[in-house]
């Protein structure tokens, strides 16, 4: 087949990024029917990671790219969000990704053979995974910090130590005023609103002088302890 050898299959081959999971839809868009791409595999220019997704012959599949093209109904969210903008306060030698949905998230079988992917399944939000929700360079969905620290938070005690929650919004020293009230007011979990607003204080994060609670879910007036193993912290309504 002259096509395999000729500068279409040298041009498919170079126009992937290094890491770049190849979809069916991308490689068709390039000329590439699913009969010529199973050729390729069984010629070994190209490897199958699972149904509609493949990669050039010797390439490992980069985490973000994949993410970007094997997660449907939901994004990177809560701690692992903040890790990736920045916010981290324990190194760990491979980090979970944390995919959040309200709906139900699909995460392709390859992925999930790859890398520590784990799904939280949670309407927290009246909004759903619109609000809050950026997208990576590699157009990977991500939580805003504003977001992500109520998706955290809403994972504490269970999924999540009180110890290190508390650690990290200790350093949200920058967090947006209009885009944390819009979170807040849009968030379904008393709790994880009344805990961000007690570890806020502790921090003296900045945002509080500038928020109007009004509208905010804050549940009963009186005060409520939070206990973890050898940790505990009064969330006080306001």
């Amino acid at each position: 087949m002259a096509l395999d050898r000729g500068d279409h299959l040298k041009h498919l081959l170079t126009s992937a990024e290094p890491g770049q999971p190849l979809t069916a839809r991308w490689l068709g868009e390039h000329g590439v029917s699913p009969q010529l791409a199973h050729h390729y595999v069984r010629n070994g220019w190209l490897d199958r990671l699972g149904r509609g997704h493949f990669i050039r012959k010797g390439d490992r599949p980069a985490l973000e790219r994949s993410l970007a093209v094997g997660v449907r109904d939901g994004h990177v969210g809560g701690k692992a969000a903040l890790a990736w903008h920045g916010y981290r306060h324990n190194l760990y030698v491979e980090e979970r990704v944390l995919v959040y949905s309200h709906t139900g998230a699909k995460v392709a079988s390859w992925i999930s053979l790859r890398f520590p992917v784990e799904v939280r399944n949670r309407k927290l939000f009246g909004r759903g995974d619109d609000l809050g929700i950026e997208r990576s360079a590699d157009g990977v969905p991500v939580s805003e910090p504003e977001r992500a620290v109520l998706e955290m938070l809403a994972d504490v005690p269970g999924r999540q130590s009180l110890e290190e929650a508390g650690n990290l919004v200790d350093m949200l020293q920058g967090l947006r005023p209009a885009r944390m009230e819009a979170m807040l007011k849009d968030c379904l979990g008393v709790k994880t609103v009344r805990l961000f607003l007690a570890l806020a204080r502790r921090s003296s994060l900045p945002v509080l002088d500038a928020l109007d609670l009004s509208g905010v879910r804050l549940g009963a007036p009186a005060d409520y302890v939070m206990r973890t193993p050898g940790k505990a912290i009064r969330l006080k309504r306001s």
